[in-house]
């Protein structure tokens, strides 16, 4: 398989060639793998090409989302912030 399949030059989430990357990773066995070692080293600027089925904007997305839960979640867990 050509690695160039994941990335694309048009990287809008609606494109054919997104969809064609995102076709590839819906049956990859290792998928969840993947986006869990992406997301932990992958810098915010350095974020490049179609890595398990997530455009770079969508895992900015994801890692701001992330972030916020991982703050939240003491207070929903245990009640009152401090």
């Amino acid at each position: 398989m050509d690695p160039e399949l994941f990335f694309p030059l048009d990287l809008d989430p609606s494109s054919p060639a997104v969809a064609t990357a995102r076709q590839v990773c819906a049956g990859c066995p290792v998928r969840a793998l993947c986006f869990d070692d992406v997301m932990d080293w992958e810098e915010p600027a350095r974020r490049w090409g179609v890595v398990a089925g997530f455009t770079p904007d969508e895992r900015t997305a994801l890692a701001t989302r992330s972030a916020t839960v991982a703050v939240l979640r003491p207070t929903v867990r245990g009640g009152a912030a401090a």
